[in-house]
């Protein structure tokens, strides 16, 4: 009877452990389900949003603007050509030193005036058309003579253009050098030459005289009393031809800057308007130097603009009003075998437009009048 029983448990324990693997297995692949099912689910859920986003059409408004590439040269502010003034050592003088001066830097210097006293004797300006080579006795005659007339009757002092030194030079000549608040020279018995009150015996000593290349400019230095000069007589410097602006532009460049267009120059914080005052002919590049080949453009500089001193290095930028034109948006410009089209809003519906496009910078396209395009409509953008 016990071996019965223990027959009977021991069955019922492997009926049992045998119902646990199905078991098991259904519970496993249930869950995978559930899993799998629930994964689909949730990227549905993600996706659906997404596929039913719209895209927002993107315009831009059509404008009347001036499309046009701005040119900017680099260019370098040039000092202007200067002239000596020199003295020379005359008969009687051991040495060039000077006595006062007539002229301060910054003062303007023409043909009639007084520069300085150098060693006792004046120096007055003469023309640069009167040829100094000589000094000049009473009855002698030429071509310098002819200009010293011609040069005293301008200052005042009448002298008729005869072409001799006569007596009516000598006293145009004796009123100048008054003028001047010296006296002229004579010539005297021991040669040395000499003052007298009276025209009997005045002379033109050429050593007494200068003359400043194109009869105009400012001093820029000159020499204070006391100073005694050196070999080369420099009393002081003379600008001829103010301070400029020059900048090469290629041939293309050159285009843009026309003799009497505008230009803004910038030099740091310093900025000036002004107008090209010349353009040069073509200037081959020097395999030695940065420089490109083209035209020099240049620029006038008014003297003491602040900033802009000479070898200051400046930017110069055309500023001419350009021609204004529709424009739209460099993108909106579309092609289509050859043909330029932009897409153009009209209310829900869009409609193709083709357009001649003239020119393009800084992002933006000008199209040619007459296209079925005014101002205000909207071009879609990709």
């Amino acid at each position: 009877m016990q071996n019965s029983e223990a027959q009977l448990n021991s069955a019922m324990r492997r009926i049992q452990r045998w119902w646990l693997v199905p078991l098991v297995l259904v519970l496993v692949l249930a869950g995978l389900g559930a899993a799998y099912w629930a994964g689909i689910s949730s990227a549905a859920g993600e996706e659906s949003p997404q596929a039913t986003q719209e895209t927002v059409p993107v315009s831009a408004a059509v404008e009347r603007r001036a499309v046009t590439k701005q040119v900017i040269l680099s260019g370098k502010v040039v000092a202007g050509a200067q002239s000596a003034i020199k003295a020379t050592a005359g008969v009687g003088i051991a040495r060039l030193v000077v006595t006062s001066t007539a002229k301060s830097a910054g003062d303007e210097l023409v043909p009639g005036q007084l520069v300085a006293v150098v060693s006792g004797r004046p120096l007055l300006v003469l023309p640069s058309g009167v040829p100094l080579f000589r000094d000049i006795s009473p009855g002698q005659s030429g071509p310098d003579v002819k200009g010293l007339q011609e040069a005293l009757t301008a200052f005042g002092f009448a002298a008729p253009a005869t072409g001799t030194f006569d007596a009516g030079t000598q006293l145009a000549l004796s009123s100048w050098y008054r003028a001047a608040g010296s006296k002229a020279p004579t010539a005297a018995a021991d040669g040395t030459g000499g003052e007298a009150p009276s025209t009997s015996g005045v002379i033109f000593r050429w050593q007494e005289f200068v003359q400043v290349p194109g009869d105009a400019g400012t001093i820029a230095s000159i020499a204070q009393p006391g100073t005694v000069l050196g070999e080369e007589g420099i009393v002081a410097n003379v600008t001829i031809a103010e301070d400029t602006i020059v900048a090469r532009a290629d041939v293309l460049q050159a285009e843009s800057f026309p003799v009497g267009a505008p230009v803004t120059v910038h030099a740091g914080s310093a900025t000036l308007d002004t107008k090209v005052s010349g353009i040069s002919a073509f200037i081959p590049g020097a395999p030695d130097s940065s420089d490109i080949p083209g035209k020099d453009v240049t620029l006038p500089l008014v003297p003491g603009t602040a900033g802009l001193a000479p070898g200051q290095t400046v930017t110069v930028t055309a500023t001419a009003d350009a021609p204004t034109s529709l424009a739209v948006p460099l993108i909106a410009i579309r092609q289509e075998s050859g043909t330029a089209f932009v897409d153009v809003e009209s209310g829900s519906d869009v409609r193709r437009v083709d357009v001649t496009v003239t020119g393009q910078a800084d992002g933006w396209a000008a199209i040619a009048d007459g296209s079925d395009v005014a101002v205000g409509d909207h071009v879609r953008l990709p």
